[in-house]
């Protein structure tokens, strides 16, 4: 019990300090990074038997993920406040899709490393920028 304690305390003082809320926006920003380059630079490894314009689509979703980047790095360097917090949200609901989709393929049995690592860092990314956009935005949203 005085383990659980221990740790709920510790969490507590985590969250409380405002310069941590931003430490999701790093996170994003490291774990994109090289997602979105690898899409630009090697779109045929992202789908079998690509075409063209696969590729196209492909390369454009990965500028699209590095813009996402560098909107959380500002953010990650600025003071907090409740726009920080709406832009935490939206890329909270980014990280959704992913966590969904190898949540799936590790329920079908496809593949379990990958999936894995998947949910584990999307659900970082999930998670902290959910709990910036609570502390930053919707617990002031919802108390008026």
């Amino acid at each position: 019990m005085d383990v659980v304690r221990s740790i709920e305390t510790s969490l507590v003082r985590l969250v409380s300090t405002q310069k941590n809320l931003l430490k999701p926006f790093l996170l994003h920003a490291m774990v994109e990074t090289p997602a979105s380059l690898s899409f630009f630079l090697n779109p045929s490894g992202q789908l079998q038997n690509c075409t063209p314009q696969v590729h196209a689509v492909i390369r454009q979703y990965a500028v699209l993920l590095f813009s996402s980047v560098l909107v959380a790095l500002c953010f990650a360097f600025k003071d907090p406040d409740e726009l920080s917090g709406q832009a935490a949200g939206a890329l909270a609901i980014y990280h959704l899709a992913p966590v969904v989709r190898a949540t799936g393929r590790l329920l079908d049995g496809q593949a379990v490393w990958q999936p894995l690592l998947f949910v584990t860092v999307h659900g970082a990314c999930l998670a902290g920028l959910s709990g910036c956009c609570w502390e930053l935005y919707l617990k002031n949203y919802f108390a008026k």
